[in-house]
């Protein structure tokens, strides 16, 4: 199938958004042993809806220094950004940068959830 180049804009519920992502890091933190799952390796990506191809619409990467970073962890599609992309996040924000991309990915997901939820990420999770 061709491939199509539209551009569209999507909205995201901050609060119910939110809420899906910490739950699922409650739910699953101890199994990711400190690595993002294939889940945030690999997104789901929206659908076209122009084309109707499934699971196709990426999220538009723009220079690092004004990616939408919430935008991306709403849509739970961080994982759509480069390796470089995800340590420039992490430098920027005092995080640990190195290491395989599962790794760093794990570091921004949960890095973006302290950013929004500073005062119930101790209840949520812990960044190691």
């Amino acid at each position: 199938m061709q491939e199509v180049r539209q551009q569209y804009d999507l909205e995201y519920d901050l609060r119910n958004k939110f809420a899906e992502v910490a739950t699922f890091i409650m739910k699953n933190i101890d199994e990711m042993r400190q690595r993002a799952p294939e889940t945030w390796l690999d997104p789901t990506l929206p659908d076209c809806n122009y084309c109707e191809q499934h699971n196709c619409v990426k999220p538009i990467m723009t220079k690092k220094k004004s990616i939408n970073w919430l935008f991306l962890l709403l849509g739970q599609t961080v994982g759509c950004c480069k390796l470089s992309e995800l340590k420039y996040f992490c430098k920027h924000t005092r995080n640990h940068r190195t290491g395989a991309k599962d790794r760093v990915l794990y570091l921004t997901y949960l890095e973006l959830c302290r950013q929004l939820n500073p005062e119930g990420h101790e209840l949520l999770f812990s960044i190691h």
